[in-house]
């Protein structure tokens, strides 16, 4: 594809994780644990129990927090051990040049993904995936066995693949940084297309390689048939907290090069060196704009916080994120990609959905624009999953509340918070007992649970469209 690399700030990251101030990563650490709270007393961003999506000061004020920590704090290079300070007006103009809309996918599966603004009545655009989730608790390995199993004696085309993974991948371990992970990785994207062929949709969006290292992510785009421009993204995020290293800047180099799409996310942690949600928005917002420095133009947006024991749909990472969200929304106006749900519950659970109802809901009022990524319920006895069932709800949850109040939104997502937020963890059932594994048809249980709840949100006055 050989194109110009426009290395502008990607120049200057380079230079000054070389010729930036030395600094121990613990220095750092405390210098932005102690910056935070300063910052977020300085323009008093706190919430309220019962404010999810937060009020338009908050995230104005979320915005000039972020800028001046990246001023103050900066970014560390883990290889270098030096600090990457930004100025505010080159990371504004950075920002700036990010795409209001952009096209995913190509020829008659290619779709249009513009910006949304607060109290827009236009839903966001929501891309299946044509395999579902591999968090699986075996791996990437375990999910193409897995694949492979239901279809080796089928005589159609998947079977034949199959067939034909089952040969190439045997004897050869999925283990991350080896050649492993790039064999195996490069079945699961022959798979992801195999289907999408299928179903009639070549041309549909894959997002992101789902490897680690960078070999494996480049080999992907190495042959016809694979990973494209036009199909995916190729994600340069930073490492929570503020911190980055030479990959994220090689793989930089190389999407650029490539004419691929860089992604930007942010995803912190409340409960870390982010204190509390309003830290972990000011964070949010901070990685999201120093990424973009040396991302270049083409770039997307997605973003996410979790609290330390990984879930998302708890009050303190619904906050954050709905108010970093509001900020990027304000402030620049580019499309946000939704997050994927990591909840405490499993599939075939009430509670499961209540957490994804309040997250749709939560992004919905908080500048969210289009998603790819499943929506997988975990962790289950199987690990996490998510199925063509997910991917309806929250379609039509989202359709219900396009131009939805903020008050409104935040009065639902209370009450969904009521509903899960003191119970413990139920693990579910494993994939295989709501779903053929090779026709992947839902069980009469299953479609019984979204039908019963999805009447249930109704009742709390959530809207479905």
């Amino acid at each position: 594809m050989g194109r110009e690399v426009s290395i502008g700030g990607l120049r200057e990251f380079i230079r000054r994780s070389l010729d930036g101030s030395v600094m121990r990563e613990l220095d750092f650490d405390v210098k932005l644990s102690r910056q935070l709270k300063l910052l977020t007393s300085e323009y008093s961003i706190c919430f309220k129990p019962e404010e999810i999506v937060c009020d338009d000061a908050t995230a104005d004020s979320i915005w000039q927090a972020a800028l001046r920590l990246l001023e103050n704090v900066g970014i560390y290079n883990t290889d270098t051990n030096r600090v990457v300070l930004l100025g505010t007006e080159e990371v504004k103009a950075a920002a700036a040049r990010t795409p209001k809309e952009f096209v995913v996918g190509e020829g008659k599966d290619a779709v249009t993904i513009r910006a949304w603004d607060h109290g827009s009545k236009v839903p966001p655009v929501i891309l299946a995936q044509p395999a579902r989730s591999f968090r699986h608790k075996g791996g990437v390995q375990a999910f193409v066995a897995n694949m492979m199993d239901a279809y080796i004696s089928d005589a159609g085309p998947l079977g034949e693949l199959a067939r034909q993974l089952r040969s190439e991948l045997d004897g050869i371990p999925y283990m991350a940084e080896t050649p492993g992970e790039m064999v195996w990785g490069r079945a699961v994207v022959r798979w992801k297309r195999a289907i999408a062929e299928l179903l009639g949709k070549p041309g549909l969006y894959l997002g992101s390689a789902e490897m680690t290292s960078p070999p494996a992510i480049l080999a992907l785009y190495t042959e016809e048939g694979l990973l494209n421009r036009f199909n995916s993204h190729i994600s340069v995020s930073l490492i929570p907290e503020l911190k980055l290293n030479w990959n994220c800047l090689r793989l930089t180099y190389a999407a650029q090069a490539m004419g691929v799409y860089r992604s930007c996310s942010a995803d912190p942690v409340v409960g870390g060196y982010c204190r509390n949600s309003g830290e972990a928005a000011v964070v949010a917002v901070a990685t999201l704009l120093g990424s973009m420095v040396y991302a270049g133009d083409e770039k997307t947006v997605q973003l996410s916080t979790v609290d330390r024991e990984g879930n998302r749909t708890a009050r303190a990472p619904l906050q954050a994120s709905s108010a970093a969200r509001r900020s990027i929304e304000r402030n620049l106006g580019i499309p946000m990609d939704g997050i994927q749900r990591i909840s405490k519950n499993g599939l075939g659970t009430s509670l499961s959905l209540y957490e994804l109802a309040a997250l749709t809901l939560a992004q919905s009022g908080s500048g969210w624009a289009w998603s790819w990524r499943g929506y997988p319920c975990g962790p289950g006895p199987d690990g996490e999953y998510n199925v063509d069932l997910d991917w309806k709800f929250v379609t039509r949850i989202s359709r219900g509340a396009s131009g939805l109040s903020r008050k409104k939104t935040n009065e639902l997502i209370v009450k969904l918070l009521q509903l899960y937020e003191s119970q413990g963890a139920d693990e579910g059932k494993p994939f295989a007992y709501y779903y053929d594994i090779k026709t992947l048809t839902p069980s009469g249980e299953l479609v019984a649970l979204y039908d019963r709840v999805e009447e249930e949100l109704q009742r709390l006055g959530v809207p479905m469209g």
